[in-house]
């Protein structure tokens, strides 16, 4: 294996609820029926992840799920839906993005460190909001497609929970760059792994049990505006 360059580090974001005061999955999943005014598939969709969140399903659960709802849709026709959905998500909430966090970032970037978005949202959803930030780099999740269509199955790892770390650390092999040097932003306790795999974590504010690991462990704290 080829020596690592110890000046190259990262800055890894998760972005909902910490560059955006948003849940882009559902927030697009809403959109999405609104556009093609298919009830019944939006009611079937509503119906399990409430129980999924009733019955304390993990989080991981709910994300294959919520992708399995995808089946049978034309990538193409998605892809131009997200483009749509985030231009109507900035246009409608001039409060969505976090703008310390959003500082934090282009801080990195000032810095020399290029920033990675990490999330559970698939990359059409974050094209976008990657190309608004000047980010390069996305980790998330790669949905399996078959004629041209999604097949509701996505492909390992899952990049939500532990599955997050694995990418980071994939990531960072291929980039030759030491964890140690890296930066992670989180504000979920999903987003231990992530945090937890690099060495400078830091808790955008949110989630109480995320914030007492991080007092504990003496990980910097930030307000996400």
């Amino acid at each position: 294996m080829a020596a690592i360059v110890a000046e190259r580090a990262y800055a890894f974001f998760d972005v909902d609820n910490t560059l955006i005061d948003a849940v882009s999955m559902f927030s697009f999943q809403a959109y999405w029926y609104r556009k093609t005014g298919e009830r019944d598939a939006q009611a079937a969709f509503d119906g399990e992840i409430a129980a999924l969140r009733r019955q304390g399903a993990p989080r991981e659960f709910i994300n294959r799920r919520y992708y399995a709802h995808f089946a049978g849709r034309e990538v193409v026709r998605v892809e131009r839906c997200a483009e749509e959905w985030f231009g109507h998500l900035e246009r409608s909430r001039p409060d969505l993005y976090h703008d310390a966090v959003i500082a934090e970032l282009r801080g990195h970037q000032a810095a020399g460190r290029e920033a990675v978005l990490v999330s559970g949202s698939f990359p059409a959803l974050l094209a976008r909001l990657a190309s608004r930030l000047g980010v390069r780099h996305l980790l998330a999740t790669s949905m399996e497609v078959e004629d041209g269509r999604y097949t509701g199955r996505i492909f390992d790892p899952q990049t939500i929970g532990a599955g997050k770390a694995t990418a980071i650390g994939r990531f960072l092999e291929r980039m030759q760059a030491p964890a140690g040097a890296c930066y992670a932003y989180g504000d979920h306790s999903s987003d231990l792994p992530m945090l937890q795999a690099v060495g400078h974590p830091n808790v955008v504010r949110g989630d109480p049990a995320l914030e007492a690991y991080a007092q504990t462990a003496g990980w910097r704290i930030l307000a996400a505006r």
